[in-house]
């Protein structure tokens, strides 16, 4: 087994007391700093085989223990970086990937509840997350089919004023998932608006990467 395979291996046993393994026992993309590895849960009995939102490694080149990279972002998290920061990285995990609690939290911000947002934990990747996450959440949210962006845009708009989506942003590399990002859409003032939670900003629309869109709508 190369190494980063086997320290990826050896930090999702440890993580998730062997319930996620690597996806394939290869690197999917490296730079001059870390490697990427892609990663996905065991097979559960009862339990639809779900893609993980966390699905990748990050393993540092020179030092330092594999992490998941940021839902934004995730490439930035295999460029150069001072020690410190490699190392907060993996100590700020449960703030770094809490997209789920910040979605939930700006769903509610929105309507004028302040809510802290959940930080995250290995147990949120468990096989049905999905599903999950829409029935205590977002429970008047219905899935919608949609190919790209401008069905996205199409279906959030077509809802009317105020109405609300929850878009799964699934990545890949070389044919492998790779970490995935949540955004909110909402029509507001005549227009769909994307945000991303985890920056509190406008989302960027990736096309590039992008393996599937799933889109939940109000």
């Amino acid at each position: 087994m190369i190494r980063p395979v086997r320290l990826a291996t050896d930090w999702l046993q440890q993580t998730y007391n062997g319930l996620v393994e690597p996806a394939v026992p290869e690197v999917v993309h490296e730079t001059s700093a870390a490697w990427l590895l892609s990663c996905r849960s065991v097979a559960q009995p009862g339990f639809p085989r779900t893609p993980m939102l966390a699905a990748s490694v990050v393993v540092p080149r020179y030092g330092g223990l594999p992490f998941h990279p940021a839902p934004s972002a995730p490439l930035d998290d295999l460029k150069p970086a001072p020690t410190w920061e490699q190392a907060d990285r993996l100590v700020s995990q449960p703030h770094r990937l809490n997209v789920r609690g910040r979605v939930v939290a700006l769903h509610h911000r929105i309507d004028g509840t302040p809510v802290t947002p959940l930080p995250w934990k290995p147990d949120h990747e468990a096989p049905g997350w999905w599903g999950r996450l829409a029935r205590r959440y977002f429970p008047e949210f219905t899935r919608t089919p949609v190919e790209d962006w401008d069905d996205v845009t199409r279906a959030v708009g077509e809802a009317g004023p105020d109405a609300r989506g929850l878009v799964w942003v699934r990545r890949e590399i070389g044919g492998q998932e790779i970490s995935g990002n949540l955004l909110y859409a909402h029509h507001v003032d005549g227009r769909v608006v994307f945000l991303d939670p985890m920056t509190d900003s406008p989302a960027t629309l990736e096309t590039t990467g992008v393996r599937e869109l799933r889109l939940l709508r109000s």
